[in-house]
């Protein structure tokens, strides 16, 4: 049967507009199919995370989970003191053994000047106890004077006015009085010497004591130039963080910035960074391989055991931040490990 004329131009629009339609949905419907299939990842049956990514090079270093830091001491009034004498790095160092020597020429200095204090204020105190003890010495027997002179003016008015002439029964009254203020006298100026001792002996011990105590911090400040290990393992000598340059023999340091570690030999791990803009790319369970810079011919694998919670500026490697890596690893007996190795930590598919 022919079609109806008024029917066909309506038709044929929607022929059209399906034949434009269909080819665009299967072709975003299967794009969307993609995109969830890659970004989805998986876990394998022993809980390692894959997260599907492409592979990750960081840079890490062989590290000890037990380890002593060396600091610079705060040891005097000085900020900064220079480096005098560093066992060499990469020597092991024993317990009680002497790692840091720094310059102790200033605290010397310093402990010679207190010294010579403490000594001028125990002179000072031995002088004036002599003459505060000759003070009182000296008040004592105004004391005992005085009331000799008060019991025998009391005798010389205690004789009735019948038997002297009423001039010197009125004398004897006056001396008795007399000699009764000088004694109130003479005991006020003993309490006065007394008090005076007291207090005098008392800011001098003060003075002693705040100049004993100087000297044993001074002294404590010496000692704590020289740092020496707890533990047993090799020195491996820190870097400036501004330079990226190791410290060595004739830096001058400023107070609290570490300057050494002494790491442990029993259970090591390798620490690495990685920039902000990939730490998304790996994740506490990764797997990863491991090739340290001197035997880069013999790889081991390992695992990341921990990620930095906060990121942190590294001034020589520019103005990025960087999250903190810690990797677990077992490596054959055949490769030699030591801390302070360089290691490069590989994650993805890596051959």
């Amino acid at each position: 049967m022919p079609l109806n004329t008024h029917l066909s131009p309506f038709i044929l629009k929607l022929v059209l507009i399906a034949s434009f339609t269909l080819p665009v949905n299967l072709a975003v419907a299967g794009e969307a199919s993609l995109t969830n299939t890659s970004a989805t990842p998986s876990v394998s049956s022993s809980g390692v995370v894959d997260i599907g990514l492409q592979a990750l090079l960081l840079t890490g270093q062989i590290s000890s989970v037990q380890s002593q830091s060396f600091m610079v001491p705060k040891a005097g009034d000085a900020w900064r003191y220079q480096i005098q004498w560093m066992l060499p790095e990469g020597a092991v160092a024993e317990p009680g053994q002497t790692v840091v020597i720094f310059d102790k020429s200033q605290i010397a200095n310093q402990i010679e000047q207190l010294e010579a204090s403490l000594l001028r204020v125990t002179a000072q105190e031995q002088s004036l106890g002599i003459d505060l003890t000759s003070s009182v010495l000296q008040a004592k027997f105004d004391v005992k004077m005085q009331g000799s002179e008060l019991e025998k003016s009391r005798l010389d008015a205690d004789v009735p006015a019948d038997y002297i002439s009423a001039k010197d029964y009125a004398e004897n009254q006056f001396n008795l009085m007399q000699a009764g203020s000088e004694l109130s006298k003479a005991k006020q100026a003993l309490k006065e010497v007394l008090d005076r001792q007291a207090a005098s002996k008392a800011q001098l011990a003060i003075d002693r004591h705040r100049a004993q105590l100087e000297l044993t911090q001074a002294l404590h400040g010496l000692e704590q130039l020289e740092l020496k290990a707890k533990i047993k393992g090799p020195v491996l000598y820190a870097s400036d963080p501004w330079s990226n340059k190791k410290f060595a023999v004739g830096d001058t340091v400023q107070i609290g910035r570490q300057i050494a570690t002494l790491p442990a030999m029993g259970e090591l791990e390798v620490v690495a960074w990685v920039n902000e803009v990939d730490v998304d790319k790996i994740a506490v369970g990764t797997q990863v391989t491991l090739r340290l810079d001197s035997q880069s011919a013999k790889p081991f694998t390992g695992s990341i055991k921990g990620i930095g919670r906060q990121a942190l500026k590294q001034p020589a490697w520019g103005q990025s931040n960087w999250f903190k890596v810690e990797v677990s690893f077992e490596a054959d007996e055949d490769i030699k490990i030591i801390p302070g190795m360089s290691v490069l930590v590989s994650t993805g598919a890596v051959s």
